[in-house]
């Protein structure tokens, strides 16, 4: 009986993970939220504004190949939610707490754009919003586009 209780509880948990992780686009889909807690700092992870979206800085923790995972997953997740990819991307802005770190896992972001070539500022920095993260990127995507 512990373990059937342990696996439900288990199983909500991993259910509750993945709804959260999913998002919600809201305001006629001009507003995307990745997490609810975003609404307390009056933040959005994403907002589309006529033929552009902009999204917010993703953060990543942990050694930098994981945060530039994280991140750079994060970001194609919100992408997809407004039925765009990487290519879509006009300008990029990456922040980072160690440049050397971050060049040695640029294999990693180039997974997610290929062969395209946004716009980019990459820029070391002594900290992050949460001291934890090692790595913040955001973008600016065309929904449509123009070329």
């Amino acid at each position: 009986m512990k373990k059937l209780i342990a696996i439900l509880l288990l199983l909500c948990l991993a259910f509750s993970v993945k709804v959260k992780a999913q998002g919600v686009l809201e305001n006629n889909g001009k507003v995307f939220h990745l997490s609810p807690g975003e609404k307390e700092y009056n933040y959005a992870q994403a907002y589309r504004s006529g033929n552009m979206l902009y999204i917010s800085g993703t953060v990543g923790n942990g050694t930098m190949d994981a945060a530039m995972e994280r991140v750079y997953k994060t970001l194609e997740l919100t992408l997809k939610k407004y039925n765009l990819d990487f290519t879509h991307v006009v300008k990029e802005n990456l922040y980072t707490k160690d440049m050397e770190a971050s060049k040695k896992s640029m294999a990693i972001r180039k997974k997610y754009y290929g062969s395209h070539s946004p716009a980019a500022t990459w820029v070391e920095i002594s900290r992050l919003f949460d001291q934890e993260s090692v790595l913040e990127v955001e973008l600016i995507a065309e929904i449509k586009k123009t070329e």
